[in-house]
């Protein structure tokens, strides 16, 4: 399954980088670095409008927004500091979402999420995840999941025909709890997922053969509605 059509690039580094540091390389040689973090959005929130980015009033995100279903093929380079984000509907100065000014740390690791909680309502939440990497080692394929459809209100993760994740509400990582941001570790090798329903049993979507390499970090994801369609995605980190 082909997911360009969801995914989006970062038009430019965002925001530029930060004043160079001098460090030094092998042999001596002083080298210019420069303080980088990183930043992956995830427009995950169906009953809502594509969206402008905004970091201290500053435009990031590429032309022509990002639309409902969307999301960033790779993490941005963001200059560290503290940065309220807005997110406002596409074209015009309407704020969908304000995240309050926080930190954005030198070499860490962010995403961005827009959803939606249940299917009664077209609100739009966003919020901010850190991503913690610091455990990964080359030895396992790691993984996480999220259940980003506002029409499921229980779903369960399985990974070749056995049950990884029970009953993942709604955003739940954000909600209930932020222990389902942290990526846990599986052997590497090729899955077949299924995310079913966890009152029926009843399979919502599904990825078959699909390659989880040790070394690398995943995020599996339920993604739309029951009338527009759901689909499982998989979104390898890569910055």
């Amino acid at each position: 399954m082909s997911k360009t059509r969801k995914q989006f690039f970062w038009t430019s580094i965002i925001l530029g980088m930060a004043a160079g540091m001098t460090g030094c390389v092998k042999g001596g040689s002083p080298v210019t670095v420069s303080p980088i973090s990183y930043v992956s959005v995830m427009n995950e929130a169906p009953y809502g409008v594509p969206v402008d980015i905004y970091f201290n009033g500053t435009l990031v995100s590429p032309a022509g927004g990002i639309a409902p279903g969307q999301y960033s093929s790779a993490y941005g380079s963001l200059k560290p500091g503290n940065y309220t984000v807005e997110f406002k509907k596409t074209g015009t100065d309407s704020v969908v979402y304000q995240l309050p000014a926080s930190n954005y740390d030198t070499s860490a690791f962010y995403t961005l999420i827009l959803y939606n909680v249940n299917a009664d309502s077209t609100a739009v939440q966003a919020a901010k995840i850190q991503d913690d990497f610091s455990q990964v080692t080359a030895s396992s394929a790691y993984y996480r999941f999220f259940n980003l459809s506002p029409d499921v209100p229980g779903a369960n993760l399985s990974l070749n025909d056995q049950v990884a994740q029970n009953n993942r509400t709604p955003a739940d990582n954000v909600l209930t709890s932020a222990a389902y941001d942290a990526f846990m570790p599986l052997a590497g090798g090729t899955y077949t997922i299924h995310v079913e329903n966890a009152a029926t049993d009843s399979v919502l979507a599904s990825l078959p053969q699909t390659a989880l390499h040790s070394g690398d970090v995943y995020t599996i994801f339920l993604a739309g509605t029951l009338k527009s369609g759901l689909s499982v995605n998989v979104l390898q980190a890569v910055y």
